[in-house]
């Protein structure tokens, strides 16, 4: 083997060598990627389900306090309605 051959083989091993680890540098920094893409998602799922059930908990707390009396009132006095007739009901499925 002639000196010019070793160093062309000495030099394709340390290119070969480079890009390999430059492409394991790689490989590891997009498993770290992803590992922080998939932690941000859970803790979007975590925090979504939370306000789902914030949510379920105002609604259910809006619901409680709608006092029939009240509407009724409101509806009598503040918007001129009345109550209906018994002529004016009409009951359906029977």
């Amino acid at each position: 083997m002639t000196r010019k051959e070793k160093r062309l083989g000495a030099l394709f091993r340390a290119v070969s060598l480079s890009v390999s680890a430059l492409l394991l540098v790689l490989s590891l920094l997009y498993a770290l990627r992803m590992t922080e893409v998939n932690d941000r998602a859970a803790a979007m799922k975590a925090e979504i389900a939370a306000l789902k059930t914030e949510n379920e908990i105002l609604l259910a707390q809006c619901e409680s306090r709608v006092d029939l009396e009240t509407l009724e009132r409101y509806a009598l006095q503040e918007l001129g309605m009345q109550p209906c007739r018994s002529d004016q009901i009409v009951e359906l499925g029977r």
